[in-house]
């Protein structure tokens, strides 16, 4: 009886990633596009904790999730943002999806050790 539910499970996985991965990313041309106070989970390795993350029109952000407050600074060039923070030490990709309904960012690591989405935290 599991099988089939992991079965069904797994189709409907891969239909809602197909989905998400069909939307583009907005292009990131200025910061005022990011700038704001975000919040939403972050996972780090295999756990997951939710993230207040805020960027400033300056470029610099602060990231806290658990007991890590980190800071960093974002930097935008030909439509993509990307960022760097620490503690830990850690860059990667900043994506903006701005399609649909409210916007969302995502946060990935060059690593993939930290994967965040955030959205307005209003």
């Amino acid at each position: 009886m599991t099988r089939p539910r992991f079965a069904t499970l797994a189709i409907l996985l891969v239909v809602f990633s197909a989905c998400a991965s069909a939307t583009p990313a907005t292009p990131v041309t200025t910061i005022d596009q990011l700038v704001g106070k975000w919040k939403g989970t972050v996972s780090v390795g295999p756990t997951v904790h939710p993230i207040y993350l805020t960027i400033y029109a300056d470029r610099t952000l602060i990231a806290i999730w658990s007991s890590t407050t980190a800071r960093g600074t974002v930097t935008i060039s030909g439509g993509q943002a990307s960022y760097q923070m620490a503690p830990p030490i850690q860059e990667g990709t900043l994506k903006l999806y701005s399609g649909q309904g409210k916007p969302q960012i995502i946060m990935e690591s060059m690593n993939g050790a930290f994967y965040a989405t955030v959205g307005p935290d209003s």
